[in-house]
């Protein structure tokens, strides 16, 4: 039995194994590279994603998965050995305590990323004030959202406040920003912010008249004398300019389409309905943020890793500091 563990725990293997990890590692970053068209935009590390269905400019995958599995058995047995070794030697207990160790916290992170890579998800929303549901987050609503800039009037980072409506009926708010996503579950889901704007989403309008004014929200027709005013929607001309669309439907049945050019002071920024002039007034700005949803069942076992990493360091620090003394 020790002589199999010894034969599958063989360092040498264990070095070959290794190269053979970070060569075929490589050769997938080139494929990836090379065929950009297989995989979706911000793609991550789905392994499920190689075999569905299989292909042949998946190969470096599947042979990094027989290297990844041949290299870790590898190191079970080395630490099977190194568990043996350490309870038949009662001296440099230390030294060896920490290279257990480390083995041990390699072995949970190939673990860990083999579990992340066949049982994470990434989901990819839009967040606005009406809200979406999430998986065990519940309804997530788009609150506010703040661009900062620098001097020269360049983007730095949006800074937004996301409402969330859990399952179980509490209300909690998080702020997010580029590189500060919301982290649920103790960092096992994460909403992450890829992109947030202000966009129009209805107007206000002022009657010439009597200068009342009028909101109108899209897809929420207005009531008005002789029938009923409906803002269908917003483009830009091909110079960028936005305008809104409108759609007058009178009571007997006929029906008028007018442009409004979203700028006070620009022309064409009023329409004439039933022989009364109507002026734009303001635009009524709603958020929208492109976010990620991110679910990492693995992140207990890099945690566990981590744990175990950094005590090995510790004895490691600790073991040199004996040997300087002696």
């Amino acid at each position: 039995m020790m002589n199999l563990i010894r034969i599958l725990g063989d360092r040498h293997a264990g070095f070959i194994l290794g190269m053979v990890v970070v060569i075929n590692l490589i050769v997938g970053s080139l494929v990836m590279n090379n065929h950009p068209e297989l995989y979706p935009r911000f793609f991550n590390l789905d392994l499920n994603y190689f075999f569905r269905p299989v292909r042949s400019e998946h190969s470096w995958l599947y042979a990094l998965l027989v290297t990844f599995s041949l290299f870790g058995i590898n190191l079970l047995a080395c630490i099977i050995e190194s568990i043996i070794r350490l309870l038949n030697n009662k001296a440099g207990r230390l030294k060896a305590t920490a290279a257990l160790l480390l083995h041990v916290a390699l072995v949970i992170t190939m673990a860990a990323h083999l579990f992340e890579g066949f049982y994470a998800s990434t989901q990819r929303i839009q967040i606005t004030p009406q809200g979406v549901e999430l998986p065990e987050l519940g309804k997530v609503q788009a609150g506010s959202l703040k661009n900062i800039y620098y001097p020269d009037n360049s983007l730095k980072d949006t800074e937004v406040k996301l409402l969330f409506s859990k399952p179980d009926g509490q209300r909690i708010s998080k702020d997010i920003a580029f590189n500060e996503p919301a982290v649920f579950d103790r960092g096992r889901r994460q909403v992450v912010m890829l992109g947030g704007e202000m966009i129009p989403s209805g107007v206000v309008i002022s009657r010439s008249t009597d200068n009342r004014e009028f909101r109108l929200e899209a897809n929420r027709p207005l009531r008005l004398e002789g029938g009923y005013l409906l803002l269908q929607g917003f483009l830009k001309t091909g110079t960028g300019l936005p305008y809104a669309e409108f759609l007058w439907q009178l009571d007997n049945g006929g029906r008028q389409r007018h442009v409004m050019v979203l700028s006070a002071d620009a022309p064409h920024s009023q329409i004439k309905i039933d022989g009364v002039v109507y002026q734009f007034n303001k635009a009524i700005e709603t958020p929208i943020i492109d976010a990620i949803v991110r679910y990492n069942p693995s992140v207990p076992l890099m945690l566990v890793s981590l744990i175990l990493a950094s005590a090995a360091t510790l004895m490691l620090i600790r073991w040199l500091g004996t040997r300087s003394v002696a």
